[in-house]
């Protein structure tokens, strides 16, 4: 039975159609959320389910972190130094074979997510942390024309390096809440934002976690181009 504020872990297993082990090791990587405990068991976040559900999560073994980097690297026309050759002639094979989706899915361990309630303020000055991804990365007018949004106002969504988002929400006050305006993906890595920016594809990835419908859209859709360039 359905809880008024969260899911079981066995009710959130029967609506991705995956096992309650894959439910907590989603839950681990921060792609679920927990909002309570009833006893021993976990109660979990329906919005982290329902983003998780749009783009569905039985699409193969999820790659590494490293691989997942540089699959979007590789979509994004860059070339991901941090795998041999070898690696990389293969990883472009396995991209032939693929759609946007389970592109999304098999990426699921680049990053961990944490969600917080922020003031405006607060939102603002987390900007300036952040490597912008996702609906805040559509600030920059090249990115916004590339997925035919704008916007990225009321929110502040990005990423930094391991460890980083605990200390940036305790600086500026942010709230864990897993419906929050303020996204922050903690990565391993740092050379896939050499350049400064996130790579495209990941943006487009990040967009298509998304609860709104357009944005989820036009994630999907660019890396259905970059699938096919």
């Amino acid at each position: 039975m359905e809880r008024s504020n969260g899911l079981s872990t066995a009710e959130a297993a029967d609506r991705l159609g995956i096992t309650q082990v894959s439910v907590r090791q989603l839950v681990e990587s921060g792609r679920l959320t927990v909002v309570g405990r009833v006893g021993r068991s976990i109660l979990l976040d329906r919005a982290s389910l329902e983003r998780l559900s749009a783009v569905g999560t039985r699409r193969g073994r999820a790659w590494t972190a490293k691989t997942a980097w540089a699959a979007l690297a590789l979509l994004s026309g860059q070339n991901p130094t941090w795998i041999s050759s070898s690696e990389k002639s293969r990883l472009k094979s396995r991209l032939r074979q693929l759609d946007a989706a389970a592109v999304c899915t098999l990426a699921r361990h680049k990053d961990r997510i944490s969600r917080y309630r922020a003031t405006r303020d607060a939102l603002d000055r987390l900007s300036h942390y952040l490597i912008a991804s996702g609906a805040t990365a559509m600030r920059d007018e090249s990115t916004a024309e590339t997925f035919g949004l704008t916007g990225g106002s009321g929110i502040a969504e990005g990423y930094v390096m391991a460890g980083d988002a605990k200390a940036l929400a305790d600086s500026l006050g942010l709230v864990e809440d897993p419906s929050g305006s303020a996204i922050i993906h903690e990565v391993e890595l740092e050379e896939p934002f050499a350049e400064g920016r996130a790579p495209v594809a990941a943006i487009a990835v990040d967009l298509m976690g998304s609860l709104a419908t357009r944005e989820r859209s036009a994630g999907q859709r660019v890396i259905e181009e970059l699938l096919h360039v």
